[in-house]
């Protein structure tokens, strides 16, 4: 029977995760070479090859059950040792080719697994409440406060063309602020926490609310939590609500 490998994390040793594999079994096996090891199900290659998911990419229920799989083997082996984590759906022919791969690979990913080791990544996630946003703005802008003057001392016709013209400022001004209020945040996670950190915008995230991934030592949780206390108090009047999540296994700083 042919085979294909699903391989979910390099690792810096040799390890079994304790949760399901995305066949449902506990089947796990390793490669290793030159120092480092990869975590793999094997899997049939009639139910899992890249034509078999070309074919499934509309089936959001098998999707889902493979990623949700993924996700919690890529979890519990980060809790065992440094990994390298692996977008969902990599695959290897067999175990050969995954060796070469990790032989080829084995400087940069030892590199990797030097700078992720004993790190986590936490997401701090930055919404605005848009009523309170907006009357946030004209604070943030002199323009705004310009137009709002203007508006109070004019007669209503021209005060009616001068409240569209607000508008359209607003919504100008606000992607400026969000970016600005990004940026201040990811500050302030730098100077308290020293460390790594990736922002994503609304257009990284086709619109999404942007926000700011960290890559955090394990001991560092109650510095961020304490550093997250702050950021709401800072920002409660602007009605921008600052989220907290992890921790996560560190996708956005394991780079190819």
């Amino acid at each position: 029977m042919d085979t294909v490998l699903y391989v979910y994390a390099v690792t810096r040793e040799p390890a079994t995760p304790d949760t399901d594999g995305i066949d449902g079994t506990r089947r796990f096996g390793v490669a290793e070479s030159d120092g480092i090891a990869a975590v793999f199900t094997a899997m049939p290659s009639a139910e899992l090859s890249q034509e078999v998911i070309d074919r499934r990419a509309n089936d959001l229920e098998w999707l889902g059950a493979i990623g949700y799989r993924h996700q919690a083997v890529v979890a519990e082996l980060m809790k065992l040792t440094a990994i390298v984590p692996l977008r969902a759906f990599t695959l290897f022919s067999g175990a050969d080719a995954l060796r070469a791969y990790l032989h080829e690979h084995a400087h940069l990913l030892g590199a990797q697994l030097e700078r992720l080791g004993d790190k986590q990544e936490w997401t701090l996630r930055v919404e605005f409440e848009p009523a309170r946003w907006s009357e946030a703005l004209v604070a943030r802008a002199e323009s705004l406060r310009e137009l709002q003057a203007q508006i109070a001392a004019a007669p209503p016709g021209r005060a009616f063309l001068l409240r569209k013209k607000l508008d359209d400022e607003k919504k100008r001004a606000s992607r400026e602020a969000e970016q600005n209020v990004v940026a201040e945040i990811e500050q302030a996670v730098a100077g308290s926490l020293r460390c790594e950190t990736f922002a994503e915008t609304r257009e990284r995230r086709d619109g999404a609310f942007p926000q700011i991934n960290i890559l955090l030592e394990r001991d560092e949780e109650a510095a961020l939590q304490e550093l997250h206390a702050t950021l709401m108090d800072r920002y409660a009047g602007e009605g921008v609500v600052v989220g907290v999540s992890g921790p996560w296994p560190p996708y956005s700083f394991a780079h190819d």
